[in-house]
């Protein structure tokens, strides 16, 4: 039997573990859902959720690179 080794964690950090329910907004949330996909596969060994929560966070950079992309004082910082 694998040894769960995250069982001892916080409430706090114990509660980022619910499942995906909307797409990230900002960069706390974001971050938060890498969070839960960590736990997802680490404590939980839940790829699927894991997976649907990396689809949120991929949205999200994609949005934010296009805004970055529109936006002129970016223009001198794309790779070319």
């Amino acid at each position: 039997m694998r040894q769960r080794r995250l069982r001892g964690l916080p409430d706090a950090i114990a509660d980022r573990c619910k499942p995906a329910a909307v797409a990230a907004t900002d960069k706390a949330e974001c971050l938060e859902q890498i969070l839960r996909a960590f736990f997802d596969i680490a404590d939980r060994d839940d790829i699927h959720q894991a997976a649907e929560r990396l689809k949120l966070v991929t949205g999200w950079i994609d949005s934010e690179r296009e805004r970055a992309a529109a936006d002129p004082i970016f223009a001198r910082l794309r790779l070319v």
